[in-house]
């Protein structure tokens, strides 16, 4: 017995780990190509960060990744075996199919525990990270609110310019101070430049910015001073520090609630989600169920690893097919439809109709379809 559920389960974890690292590919190399390689192209991450973005990706998707990949692989290892005969040889041994599938069901409920860790712990802390990184928070690097070869004036009355960016390093770098009227009243070109974000005794954020070979031109603020000559200068190294305004605020990042952690959420359900002291009770009342609608979501998809795996099996042993090709289409077609009920559950707002509970109804319609479709396999 032992080394049937052995080869069982060996079947199925070569098969939807396959499938997975294929539907993780497709996921992380769409984001890699959409968002990631932009920023790495204009500069507003270099190379390590670019890495460390691809790597942030994984724990967001996987959750994804997985019931698609246990459900393709469960497809391809049992129609495999039941092509092959396997199936029925283990049949006529005494076993049902559910006997059969037990330790493929036992790896998906593993998985489903998996999935709700990644979807509640993991996940929200890689995705405010992934978007502070790509955003250019200024808070993480202060250096990265500079795009190369592209003007920037998020603080008041100064302009920076750089032509490239290495980590925290400025290369050729240029600032530009301008009065209430937009006029110049100091130009400064550096070799390098490194901005580092302080604050004062009172909290206020300010921008320091570290010069190297720099050379300084500066011009009488009054208006009766504007036909005097300029000043110049040139230091090997200076500092200047400016009042960085809102530039620190997380580098305009605004979490989310999918997010939200675990323990995030419960505060969520309990106080609500973006409200204060004055927000009529109707809408805290809304918030409220969003919060509790996103955290039964996140189980629902982990809890989707099991009911789709469960389901495969009796779509396996029907179709007995051992290609591919055709397991994939099908995984593909059943996948969609689940994830097109899901979304549909997830478009109801108005908390009278429980939306936290509306979107459990595509895993109860999997399973009973799964029910009933064991019934029928069961019998041959």
């Amino acid at each position: 017995m032992r080394i049937l559920d052995r080869h069982v389960l060996t079947e199925t974890a070569l098969a939807g780990g396959m499938a997975t690292g294929a539907f993780l590919f497709v996921m992380v190399a769409g984001n890699f190509l959409q968002q990631v390689a932009g920023a790495i192209a204009t500069g507003r991450v270099d190379g390590a960060q670019g890495l460390e973005l691809v790597v942030l990706l994984f724990p967001g998707v996987t959750p994804y990744a997985l019931p698609m990949g246990m459900l393709a692989g469960v497809l391809m290892a049992f129609g495999r075996m039941g092509a092959q005969h396997e199936i029925t040889a283990m049949k006529a041994s005494g076993r049902g199919l559910v006997r059969i599938a037990r330790p493929a069901l036992l790896l998906a409920a593993a998985l489903a525990v998996f999935s709700a860790w990644l979807n509640l712990e993991v996940a929200p802390a890689a995705n405010d990270r992934y978007h502070r990184i790509l955003s250019g928070s200024a808070r993480d690097n202060p250096a990265a609110i500079v795009t190369p070869g592209q003007i920037n004036r998020r603080i008041p009355g100064v302009i920076l310019r750089a032509a490239a960016r290495e980590g925290e390093v400025l290369r050729d770098f240029w600032l530009w101070r301008v009065d209430a009227n937009g006029r110049l009243t100091q130009s400064i070109h550096a070799q390098e430049a490194r901005l580092t974000a302080t604050e004062d005794k009172d909290g206020k954020a300010f921008l320091r910015v570290a010069l190297t070979e720099a050379r300084m031109e500066s011009r009488a603020p009054s208006e009766a001073n504007r036909n005097a000559p300029a000043a110049f200068a040139m230091a090997k190294s200076t500092t200047f520090e400016f009042p960085a305004g809102t530039v620190f605020q997380d580098g305009g990042v605004t979490r989310k609630l999918r997010w939200l952690t675990l323990a995030e959420l419960l505060e969520a359900m309990e106080h609500g989600w973006q409200v204060t002291p004055t927000t009529p009770p109707a809408e805290v009342a809304r918030s409220r169920m969003q919060a509790s609608t996103q955290l039964m979501s996140h189980l629902a998809s982990a809890f989707s690893i099991f009911t789709l795996s469960l389901l495969a099996v009796p779509l396996a042993v029907r179709v007995g097919r051992s290609e591919t090709f055709v397991n994939a289409v099908v995984a593909l077609l059943v996948a969609l439809s689940y994830y097109l009920l899901t979304e549909m559950a997830k478009s109801v707002k108005d908390p009278a109709f429980r939306p936290d509970l509306l979107v459990w109804v595509p895993n109860l319609i999997v399973l009973a379809l799964a029910f009933v479709l064991l019934r029928r396999a069961s019998r041959h």
